[in-house]
């Protein structure tokens, strides 16, 4: 039974969709309907927006008391409301959108917000303002009037520091300040003793006395930011009354910022007139006015030459990202060349091609014909003709000659990068998708499908009507799968496609149903015969005939015998031109032979008659048939004399003479075959020819032949060159044949005879030897490092092949093996560091990988003694990545292109990055969760429970929506480009809510029509949306699935295990878990059942496709659809190819944990687990999928049997949870979570001894060791501290009895020792505790109490160790040892710089010998919070300072920094964002200064706990990784040359590795 089903139709994001009777539109807010208060509404109100693209925002903000319309209109009257009412009709300002902002500013009540919450509130405004495009580059003119310019100031200095507003920063052009307190006023300070007898508090006000900490922190930031902008302060000249006086608000010096790029002008009014104006006319009004026109005209000036800047270098980016830099003219000019003029012009008078051309219904022409009937040269004047008529064009030309540019990736990039090229509509939304995802283009066609096609150009309608010309569609390596890509394409109204193919369209019917008409047309004879008729005459001037009537007869006696084939024809001709007689010319007419295959032997015979150059035609026949891409003339040249170990005089010559023109040169330099026909003969079995071409014999030759160059000396390279950056330039020593070498390898090991010994000994020959690293190198370099993915594969099926011929034994065998591995892992592993670094695969890759893989045992030894000990991995691990939840469980897990959520029990909702594993937030849903979704833009994310449905704003981290649910939650979809939600609730409901308005829309009962029945009366058990198919699949307990038609709101069909059931009989096994594909163009669902049963329906046709036993309790699928995942209670995780259920990957766990969710990363290259108390994530490399033709030549092609891993994670072996490196010996500390401490070896980092060990198997959480005292103090999570003797040097480590063995009662937060270890100071939030630390017992000396203590972090001064330094908030103090006596006034000393409220202290460390010191802020003290550092001098920190302002110079480079590693001589160590270990001294703490050394890899840097790392005297860095610790050495010997910055895309790329 077949039933049809409709693929949903995307819309213009600007179109209305409706569904469920709701249309949304996007919009401004109308302040004509806001609230009625006079003071205006609160939040951004757009006043007026142009018809066409703003050229400016206007953006203006009140003052303290005032109001979005309030504080710009005179008197209240509303015609005065200058922005809204004057402004929109002046000429000056008609581009310009306008808005006004409202904020609480009533002081006359009490309040909790302060200015630094204004400025938060007004950039979040921006941010999701309807009226301003996402993406907009306008420039952005603010203008404040009195506390309004502080909240902008604020604005902009937080914008210029969370990267979440980067773009609203660089949009804003110009400031006007309208009588702004800069620097405070002291009327509001009276104002605020006057508010002080009032109840409750106003932060605001306090911020506006005159040099308040807010105003002194405003003052310090803003001006390292706005050296670019365009300042205008306007000051007040008339007194104002007020209720206890008269004067100046706000004096000129206040009002004022003194600055070289301010403009500074008085207004004659007082301080609420100067921006209320009572005419047009009105002398303050034109000066205000004035300003604004003049800022506008120039910055839409200046902004047009930026934007041509910024196109300029978008497209670049976009050349860079597409990996496309134009379109494929080169094959429209080869073909185009052999065009005659006039040729092809019939096919523009066939009503059915102007009715696709020009009808008002989208539709497909395709043309179909014979080999060699002129298919191509028809494509070229098509292509000719669509640009003659000024119509956009994109083509393509498929070829089988050249494997590499006959791939559905490749097409589909250059048809979008043409595509592009002419639509500044298409060229945002493909940019907007590449930028979001760097390594999208570098993965597999269907990920590009889906990403740039589906959620792109298909989702929105185009302005501009697009036509695609394809020719060759059967040459294309997977014609039948880009057959229902481009009927989903014909969809659109947009985009008209016209196709050839040697295939009629009849012949790809049956792979999927057209919802487009397609128009078929079959060349015939009668069609091409005008145009053969034109090729020949054409060329009848090359022939010796003498009289008109003679050519005649020629071009009458071609024309009968050429059966419509050009390539018949242009044989022929060459033919004829070596006639010279009548009688020679009749002869080759009548005994040439009418087909190709009769032809080409004839050819082939005449070309054995030749005396010499068989040999070498033979050679260049089989180059030139069996090549992956053409070879240029030079190519060929250098390929054959490697080949034949001989020298070739006259390459060209030997072309045109030899080989009977089955090859020619084309215009570009490349030697192509004459035609496929050609090839294919050549290539037939049965061809008895000297000159045939063996398939298994011309590949090995070839792959032979590229082995040899790759072995040679020029592709040696330097083993110790210095490390450089990025794309480096071809090496002038490397011949062009560099290229093909490289490029060709995997392709060539596809096709030989895996039986052959000598391709096996060549094989192990080139990855045993150092030209291995350079090929990879070359690769890395110049092409994409999916080659290597793609060379390791082909070596692995390679060895399964040979698996069937004969014994997998032997050296060579196992080198090719190891290496088969090692490809693919090199590029999951380390492919974003070998792209933007790749040397690094000489000297810092190596070390990184396990013991037993090939390029760490054959390589290691070159990376100038930089190598990584201590860890015990032998093997590759697919365990990417394990975050542990101590007392807490995950239950849901959902992905988005850049991050990952991960729901718990306790209703708390974890967000990480994609790249890293980071986590960036921790959002509190406030019950256990169900389900979690993320936005079609991935900028929202919803969290739905037992009784209520969350929606975040993952741009503000703010909750946006609750709605409260009459019944849990089982399934959440956001769909309508963020606008729509849709839930599937377990009382068999399917509702919908409106995002933009948090209202519900509609909510129904998908069981209506089973009333009265008692089949579906129960509570469903999960249900999962198909919404490209727009279905909703309810399972129930004991019953058939239930398919729901979201978009009819009807039933579609039930299905038990055998397929749909119409008479709705309920089923028996039940149901575990469902889950639909989301591949373009199928309709399948896949079902887990309890009896163990994995089946696949086929939801159109009605069938069951597949079944296969899995036990999948949980399912879920890639968002290509390409692969399936379903996990078992047993805690076996198994991967399908979701369109056969085949098997290809196993893992098993020794755990035993069954798993709740299972979640593939969008990019389908990782998948996340959920189990016990962890979560994990997988690389397996068979996600490692890669567009490359499976054409061996043996019998068996590729392995039928899935690999299998397991997977051993068990709690034997402790963790190590701190680290502490005593600073002298080659020894350190290691404190592990069963309480033991331990001392290791700083060069292997294998344990020495156990020193001792703590009861009740609690975890050491942090040591501390003073190195004069050999004192070693430890905490552990029973809050228990204790302090001994320790002494490195002695043989056996010697160790006293504790000399404090304290059980403080409360957690304890930090400890710290005195320069002699007689002090021991042992803090927590409520106290800190001096006690004394003597043999003798121990004893607290001083107690020093807090209250409300949020942060704080002690540390030894750097300079005079009778001190220590304590930072709490932004306050630090200096104590004495003694007896923890404070030095510092009550005040402290204020430590002026960008450090916002909300950030807290983590740690203090000395850096360039003691003259500066280094302080981490965070976010929040969680683990793995991101660190804001920043640097001071430590000479300003003495007991008589009153504040200290961290070093400006130093502060561009420290906000690179992840975090403080430790110091090095006189270098501070750190991790930089990119994952690089880095170090600079006092004078080179800047970003052209910095040492980049080594890179951490991404997998170890992925964790959710506290990174672990310490440094050593000798440059060792020591690096906690679970219960072992690494030991990099001469790590910091290391320098990569050149800083980050140089190349930035190249840095970005494969991220997500």
């Amino acid at each position: 039974m077949e039933k049809q089903l409709s693929l949903r139709a995307r819309t213009d994001a600007s179109s209305s969709r409706s569904l469920f009777g709701k249309s949304f539109m996007r919009s401004g807010t109308d302040s004509s309907s806001a609230t009625g208060d006079i003071k205006g509404p609160f939040g951004l109100n757009t006043l007026f927006c142009p018809t066409e693209d703003a050229v400016a925002d206007i953006v203006f903000v009140h003052g303290l008391g005032g109001g979005s319309r309030s504080t710009w209109t005179k008197s209240g009257n509303p015609e005065l409301y200058w922005p809204q009412t004057w402004l929109p009709e002046d000429e000056a300002f008609r581009g310009a959108r306008i808005h006004s902002f409202g904020y609480d500013s009533n002081w006359d009540k009490e309040s909790t917000l302060n200015i630094h919450d204004f400025a938060k509130a007004f950039l979040g405004s921006i941010q999701d303002c309807p009226s301003i495009p996402i993406g907009s580059t306008a420039p952005l003119i603010l203008v404040g009037h009195s506390m309004g310019g502080l909240v902008i100031k604020k604005a902009f200095v937080l914008a210029r520091q969370f990267e979440e507003f980067e773009s609203i920063a660089s949009r804003v052009r110009a400031i006007f300040f309208m009588a702004t307190p800069h620097r405070g006023s002291d009327l509001a300070q009276i104002l605020s003793k006057v508010l002080a007898v009032a109840p409750g508090a106003r932060p605001f006000v306090s911020d506006l006395n005159r040099n308040s900490i807010a105003t002194q922190s405003i003052n310090d930031e803003f001006p390292q930011h706005c050296r670019d902008l365009q300042l205008y302060s306007f000051y007040e000249t008339v007194p104002t009354n007020y209720f206890f006086g008269k004067g100046l608000i706000v004096d000129k010096d206040l009002a004022t910022l003194g600055y070289t790029n301010e403009r500074t002008a008085y207004l004659n009014a007082n301080h609420r007139e100067v921006v209320k104006f009572g005419s047009k006319d009105d002398p303050n009004y034109l000066t205000v006015r004035n300003s604004l026109a003049s800022a506008i005209h120039s910055l839409t000036k200046e902004n047009s030459l930026r934007l041509r800047e910024t196109d300029n270098e978008a497209r670049r980016r976009l050349d860079y990202f597409l990996g496309v830099s134009g379109p494929p003219d080169d094959d429209l000019m080869r073909i185009d060349a052999t065009r005659m003029e006039g040729s092809g012009q019939w096919i523009f008078e066939k009503a059915e091609f102007r009715q696709w051309l020009n009808g008002p219904k989208n539709q497909i022409y395709w043309v179909n014909a014979q080999p060699a009937a002129g298919k191509s040269v028809l494509a070229a004047a098509v292509i000719s003709h669509l640009k003659s008529i000024d119509y956009d064009c994109s083509y393509y030309f498929f070829d089988y000659s050249n494997k590499m540019t006959s791939t559905i990736n490749l097409f589909l990039r250059s048809m979008t990068w043409q595509m592009a090229s002419v639509d500044a509509n298409v060229f945002k939304i493909i940019l907007e998708k590449c930028e979001a995802d760097e390594m999208l283009t570098k993965t597999d066609h269907r990920v590009i499908w889906r990403r740039l096609y589906l959620e792109g150009l298909l989702k929105r309608k185009l302005e501009r009507k697009h036509y695609w010309v394809v020719d060759g569609l059967d040459e294309c390596v997977a014609d039948s799968e880009l057959v229902p890509l481009l009927l989903k394409i014909g969809e659109s109204s947009s985009i008209r496609i016209c196709i050839t193919c040697r295939s009629s369209f009849a012949v790809y019917k049956q792979i999927s149903q057209p919802k487009v008409a397609v128009i078929s047309h079959t060349l015939s004879s009668t069609d091409t015969q005008k145009d053969i008729e034109l090729y020949i005459r054409a060329n009848m001037e090359l022939l010796p005939l003498v009289s008109e009537e003679a050519r005649n007869t020629v071009v009458k006696q071609i024309l009968s015998k050429s059966a419509g084939c050009f390539l018949w024809v242009s044989l022929v001709l060459q033919e004829l031109r070596q006639a010279h007689t009548s009688g020679e010319r009749r002869k080759v007419l009548e005994e040439v032979p009418s087909g190709m295959d009769e032809l080409y032997t004839r050819i082939l015979n005449a070309m054995s008659q030749s005396t010499y150059g068989n040999k070498l035609a033979q050679a260049i026949l089989t180059w030139a048939v069996c090549s992956v891409t053409p070879l240029t003339i030079e190519e060929l040249h250098l390929a054959l004399e490697i080949d034949m170990q001989d020298t070739i005089d006259d390459m060209g010559g030997s072309l045109l003479s030899g080989c009977g023109h089955l090859v020619f040169v084309d215009a570009q330099s490349y030697v192509q075959m004459v035609h496929q026909t050609a090839r294919d003969f050549l290539l037939s079995p049965t061809n008895p020819s000297e000159f045939s071409v063996g398939k298994k014999a011309g590949h090995k030759r070839l792959l032979m032949a590229c082995l040899e160059y790759l072995l040679g000396d020029e592709m040696r390279g330097s083993r110790h060159g210095r490390l450089s950056v990025g794309r480096a330039q071809p090496d002038p020593d490397r011949s062009s044949f560099a290229r093909y070498a490289c490029n060709s390898l995997a392709n060539h090991v596809m096709q030989v005879d895996s039986a052959d010994d000598e391709c096996l000994m060549k094989l192990a020959q080139f990855l045993s030897s150092y030209n291995v690293l350079s090929w990879i190198e070359y690769i890395a370099q110049n092409m994409d490092l999916g080659l290597i993915v793609q060379t390791g594969k082909a070596l692995r099926d390679y060895l399964h092949r040979r698996s069937k011929h004969k014994s997998l034994l032997g050296k060579e065998v196992a080198v090719v093996d190891a290496w088969a591995t090692d490809l693919r892992r090199l590029v999951t592993k380390f492919g974003r560091h070998i792209s933007s670094l790749p040397a690094s695969i000489f000297q810092l890759i190596p070390s990184f990988c396990p013991r037993d893989s090939a390029i760490r045992k054959q390589f290691s030894s070159y990376a100038r003694g930089f190598t990584v000990e201590g860890l015990s991995v032998e093997t590759w691990d697919d365990c990417l990545a394990t975050l542990k939840y101590q007392h807490d469980t995950p239950v849901i897990i959902a992905t988005s292109e850049r991050l990952f959520a991960v729901g718990l029990l306790s209703g708390s909702v974890r967000v990480y990055g994609n790249s890293t594993c980071q986590e960036l937030r921790a959002l509190s849903h406030g019950e256990c969760l169900k389900s979690l979704a993320f936005g079609d833009l991935g900028n929202l994310l919803v969290s739905g429970g037992l009784r209520k449905v969350s929606v975040w704003n993952l741009v503000s981290w703010e909750r946006m929506w609750t709605f409260d649910l009459p019944a849990q939650c089982l399934s959440l979809a956001v769909e309508d480009r963020e606008r729509l939600m849709i839930g599937a609730l377990q009382n068999n409901n399917l509702t919908c809510w409106d995002l933009t308005t948090g209202d519900m829309i509609s909510s129904i009962d998908w069981t209506q029509e089973f009333a009265g029945q008692s089949s579906y009366a129960v509570r469903p058990t999960t249900a999962a949306f198909g919404l490209e198919l727009n279905l909703l699949a309810a399972v129930y307990r004991g019953q058939d699935i239930l398919l729901w038609d979201i978009e009819n709101c009807t039933v579609f069909e039930s299905y038990a295990k055998d397929g749909p059931r119409s008479g709705r009989d309920t089923g028996n096994a039940t149901v575990w878990s469902v889950v639909f594909c989301p591949a373009p163009s199928t309709a399948l669902l896949a079902a887990g059942y309890s009896d163990g049963d994995l089946v696949l329906f086929d939801v159109s046709r009605g069938v069951v496709k597949e079944i296969t036993v899995a036990n999948a309790q949980t399912l879920t699928s890639s968002s290509d659809g390409y692969t399936l995942a379903s996990a078992d209670s047993a805690g076996t995780i198994q991967i399908y190819d979701f369109e056969t259920l085949k098997l290809l990957y196993r893992i098993t766990s020794i755990e035993e944990y069954s798993i709740r969710s299972l979640a593939f990363s969008v990019d389908g290259q990782r998948l996340f687990d959920l189990r016990g108390s962890v979560c994990r994530g997988w690389d397996p490399i068979v996600l490692s999928r890669q567009d490359i033709t499976d054409e061996n030549s043996d019998t068996v092609s590729i392995s039928t049997m899935a690999h299998e891993v397991q997977f051993d994670d068990s709690e034997d072996t402790p963790t190590v949870t701190s680290l502490c490196y005593p600073g002298f010996a080659d020894i350190f500390f290691a404190g592990k979570d069963d309480g033991s401490v331990s001392t290791h070896d700083a060069n292997s980092g294998s344990v020495l001894q156990e020193l001792f060990r703590l009861g009740g198997n609690v975890a050491i959480l942090s040591m501390h060791f003073e190195q004069s005292g050999n004192s070693l103090v430890t905490v552990d999570s029973s809050s228990r501290v204790t302090a001994r003797r320790i002494y490195p040097k002695h043989p056996s480590c010697g160790i006293a009895n504790p000399t404090i063995d304290h059980r403080a009662g409360v957690a304890v937060d930090q400890v710290l020792a005195n320069r002699g270890s007689s002090r021991v100071l042992i803090c927590s939030s409520g106290e800190d505790n001096l006690w004394s630390n003597n043999d003798d017992g121990a004893r607290i000396l001083s107690t020093l109490p807090w209250e409300n203590r949020r942060s704080y972090a002690w540390k030894q001064h750097p300079t005079d160790t009778s001190k220590l330094i304590l930072v709490t908030g932004t306050i630090l103090h200096i104590f004495d040892w003694t007896a923890l006596e404070r030095l510092t006034g009550d005040e402290g000393i204020l430590l002026e710089g960008s450090i916002l409220p909300e950030l807290a202290i983590k740690y203090i460390m000395p850096c360039f010998n003691g003259k500066m010191i280094a302080t981490a802020f965070v976010e929040s003290l969680s683990p793995r919070s991101k660190s804001r550092i920043l640097v001071w001098n430590t000479a300003d920190f003495y007991p008589e300072s009153t504040k200290a302002a961290s070093v400006p110079s130093y502060q561009p480079l420290a906000d690179q920094a992840e975090c403080l590693m430790g110091v090095y001589k006189d270098r501070l160590v750190f991790l930089h964002t990119s994952g690089w270990v880095c170090s600079a001294d006092a004078s080179t703490f800047d970003l052209s200064g910095y040492i980049r050394h080594f890179f951490i890899p991404a997998d170890w840097l992925s964790s959710s706990s506290e990174l672990l790392i310490d440094v050593t005297l000798r440059g060792t860095i020591l690096f906690a990784k679970g219960n072992e610790v690494a030991v990099i050495k001469k790590g910091l010997d290391m320098d990569s040359s050149a800083p980050m910055g140089r190349s930035v895309l190249h840095n970005k790329a494969f991220s997500l590795v």
